[in-house]
C-alpha cells in the first residue's frame, strides 16, 4: 500500500512538473495569438514574453505598439516600452468570471508620440465595453517615461514632458458602463519634469517641475513667453496683440478634484491656490493695426467656460506687474508698472448660484512709489455684468507717471496727489465714477515731437493750465471731487482700458 502512495505521489509530482511548463507555453501562446490578432489598425510586437502560471507573474519585453486612424489610415500613436511586468495574476477569476485581477502593473521607460490631427468627430453614442472583461489592479507604476505631441501635418513639437513618472491605486475597468472613461482610479501620484506646450501660434509655455499627490499640485518655474522678440512678432501679426514674459517661481493647488458630470460636463475644483513671486511683462505695438475684436469683462469670460470651474480662494505673494506700451518708433516705450504686488481673490467660479460674488482684493506700489489698494467684485451670474471696482491711491509724485505720459500722450504732468479714492460702479456697457483727490502744485505741460525727443508747446500748455486746478485746498474740504455718469465702454479696448476711462474722467472734472 505504501508503495502504491509513493507511486501516487510520484505520479502527481510529474505531472505538476509537466503541467506548469506546459500551462505556461500555451498561456503564452494564447497571448501571441491575442496580439497577433488585435484589430488591422493596431500593430503590437514584443521581443520576449514570459509567463509564470505558479506565480502569477508576465514579462514582455522591447514592446512596440503603433495605432492607426481607422478612417485616414495615418498613424495616430506611437509607443515604445522597455518592459512590462505583470504580477500576481489570479487566472482563476478570469477563466471562471471574465474579471481579471491583477496585484501590480510596472511599466519601464515608455516612450509615446501622439500625432494631433484636425478636428475630429467627437463620439456620439456611449461607451461600450461589454465585450471586455472586467479588470481590477491594485497598484500601477510607470517609470522614466517620455511623451510628445507633434502636429500630424507638420511634424512639429506641440507638447513635451522629458521625464515623467506615475503612481495609480486602485485601477479598475468596469464592462457595460455608459462612461466615455470607463477607467478609475482612486490615489495618484504624478511627478513631470521638463513640461513644454504650445499655447496658441506665438506663446510657449515651460515648466520646470510638477508634482501632483494627495490632492495637491505643485508647479516650480513656469515661464509663459511670446517666441518671437517684440520687435519680431510686429512682423508676424495683422492686428495688435500682447507680447507676453511671465515668470512664476511656484503654483500650488490644495484640494483638486476634477472629473465629468453626468459623463459630459468637465469639472475642476481647487480650494486654495497660491502664486509664489509672479513676474509679468506685457508689451504692446501701437504701430500694428488696432484689433477691434469684442473684449469681455471677466464675468462673461467665466460664465461663457465650456466647464465648471470653483476655485475658492486664489492668492498672489510678492509679483510684479508691467505693461509697456509703443506709440513711436524713435522712442523708448512707456511704461506703468506695480511692484510688492499681493493680492487675494474669492470664489472664482461660475458654479455660484445667483446673489454670489467674485471678489478681488489686491494691494501693490505704482510706480514704485503709492501704495495701491483695489477691491473688485461682481456676480457672474449677472447677464448685465455689473462690477463694482474700488480704489485707494497714496501720495504720488505726478512726474513719475511721465516716463509713460511723454512717450505715449505727448503730455508731462508734474505735482503731488497726496491722496485719491473712487468708486466705479458699471455693467459691460457704461459706467459711473465717484472720485475724490487731494492734490498740490499740479501743472501740465502739452508736447510736441521734435526728431529723437519732445519739446514743450507752450501755447497749448498755457491754454491747458487755464482749466487744470493747481490745488485741491480750496472751500472747506481739502478734497477735490467729482461724480461722473454714463462713461461708455469701448468694448474693442480691455478690462483696464474701461477702468483708466473712468479714472480720468473724474480727475479731469474734480471740483472742491
Amino acid at each position: 500500500m505504501k508503495l502504491k502512495y509513493v507511486a501516487l505521489i510520484v505520479f502527481v509530482v510529474i505531472l505538476a512538473v509537466i503541467a506548469v511548463p506546459v500551462s505556461n507555453y500555451f498561456l503564452k501562446g494564447k497571448i501571441e495569438k491575442a496580439l497577433a490578432n488585435l484589430p488591422k489598425h493596431v500593430s503590437v510586437e514584443t521581443k520576449n514574453i514570459e509567463v509564470d502560471i505558479t506565480s502569477g507573474t508576465m514579462a514582455f519585453e522591447g514592446i512596440d505598439v503603433i495605432i492607426h486612424d481607422t478612417i485616414s489610415n495615418e498613424t495616430d500613436l506611437k509607443l515604445k516600452l522597455n518592459a512590462i511586468l505583470v504580477r500576481d495574476v489570479d487566472y482563476m477569476d478570469f477563466i471562471f468570471s471574465n474579471i481579471l485581477n491583477i496585484k501590480e502593473v510596472d511599466l519601464d521607460a515608455p516612450k509615446m508620440v501622439y500625432y494631433k490631427q484636425g478636428k475630429k468627430k467627437k463620439p456620439s453614442g456611449p461607451y461600450n465595453a461589454s465585450q471586455s472583461p472586467e479588470i481590477n489592479i491594485n497598484r500601477v507604476n510607470i517609470e522614466d517615461g517620455n511623451a510628445q505631441v507633434l502636429d500630424q501635418q507638420t511634424d512639429s513639437l506641440l507638447f513635451e514632458v522629458k521625464h515623467f513618472k506615475i503612481k495609480l491605486q486602485d485601477v479598475s475597468h468596469t464592462p457595460d458602463v455608459s462612461h466615455r472613461i470607463p477607467v478609475t482610479f482612486h490615489d495618484f501620484n504624478i511627478t513631470a519634469d521638463g513640461v513644454r506646450l504650445n499655447v496658441g501660434n506665438f506663446d510657449r509655455l515651460f515648466i520646470d517641475n510638477v508634482h501632483i499627490e494627495d490632492q495637491v499640485v505643485v508647479i516650480n518655474k513656469l515661464h509663459l513667453k511670446t517666441m518671437y522678440s517684440k520687435k519680431e512678432l510686429s512682423k508676424h501679426i495683422k492686428t495688435e496683440r500682447d507680447h507676453l514674459d511671465l515668470k512664476l517661481d511656484s503654483l500650488t493647488l490644495d484640494n483638486i478634484d476634477f472629473g465629468y458630470k453626468n459623463d459630459t460636463i468637465f469639472y475642476f475644483s481647487t480650494q486654495k491656490s497660491k502664486l509664489h513671486h509672479l513676474d509679468l511683462e506685457v508689451y504692446r505695438d501701437k504701430l500694428v493695426a488696432d484689433d477691434h475684436s469684442i473684449k469681455l469683462l471677466y464675468s462673461q469670460m467665466l460664465r461663457d467656460l465650456k466647464f465648471d470651474l470653483d476655485v475658492a480662494e486664489l492668492e498672489v505673494v510678492d509679483s510684479r506687474i508691467s505693461y509697456k506700451e509703443r506709440v513711436n518708433h524713435r522712442i523708448v516705450p512707456g511704461e506703468i508698472f506695480f511692484t510688492e504686488f499681493n493680492a487675494t481673490m474669492k470664489n472664482i467660479s461660475n458654479t455660484y448660484p445667483e446673489g454670489g460674488k467674485t471678489e478681488i482684493k489686491t494691494t501693490s506700489k505704482f510706480m514704485d512709489e503709492a501704495l495701491l489698494k483695489t477691491d473688485c467684485e461682481f456676480d457672474v451670474n449677472n447677464v448685465y455684468d455689473r462690477f463694482l471696482f474700488k480704489g485707494n491711491l497714496g501720495k504720488f509724485h505726478a512726474v513719475n507717471m511721465n516716463q509713460f505720459l511723454v512717450p505715449n500722450l505727448n503730455v508731462k504732468f508734474k505735482g503731488i496727489l497726496y491722496h485719491t479714492y473712487f468708486t466705479i460702479d458699471g455693467t459691460a456697457n457704461h459706467s459711473s465714477i465717484h472720485l475724490k483727490t487731494k492734490f498740490d502744485g499740479l501743472h501740465v505741460s502739452i508736447l510736441r515731437n521734435h526728431k529723437h525727443h519732445h519739446k514743450k508747446n507752450r501755447v497749448l500748455s498755457a491754454i491747458a493750465n487755464i482749466f487744470v486746478s493747481k490745488t485741491s485746498k480750496k472751500g472747506d474740504s481739502p478734497f477735490a471731487e467729482a461724480v461722473r455718469h454714463n462713461v461708455k465702454r469701448d468694448k474693442t479696448k480691455s478690462v483696464f482700458n474701461f477702468l483708466w476711462l473712468n479714472v480720468k474722467d473724474g480727475l479731469i472734472h474734480a471740483k472742491n
